[in-house]
């Protein structure tokens, strides 16, 4: 058995060496466009999650102001609630005092009559 020399290889064409470069340069050049598409893509992701991120972090701004301004108004509300409630045993004991003056001068206008 013979061994295959370079003389057997059949050699290429002109034209279909020409084909064969084109078709390296349009593999190319889809490869650039894909690595251009592929890029881009990965740009809008970024973009989209830093958008997100925007969003979520004035959310969560937003967020603490409503919590702070509940939380004042709840103090507020629990100030007035105990104001309200000493105001109330202020007046309660005010009147126990004036009821136990009146029973007094009751009391002595009773004993000044027996």
């Amino acid at each position: 058995m013979k061994k295959p020399d370079a003389s057997d290889i059949p050699q290429p064409d002109e034209a279909s060496l020409r084909l064969a470069l084109a078709e390296v340069r349009d593999l190319q050049r889809t490869v650039a466009a894909l690595r251009s598409e592929l890029e881009l893509a990965h740009q809008e992701r970024q973009r989209q999650v830093q958008d997100a991120v925007s969003a979520a972090q004035s959310d969560i701004l937003q967020l603490r102001d409503t919590i702070g301004a509940l939380r004042t108004s709840l103090e507020k509300s629990e100030q007035q609630r105990i104001d309200a409630l000493q105001s109330a045993s202020a007046a309660h004991h005010a009147e126990i005092s004036h009821l136990h003056d009146t029973v007094r001068a009751l009391r002595t206008v009773l004993e000044s009559k027996a």
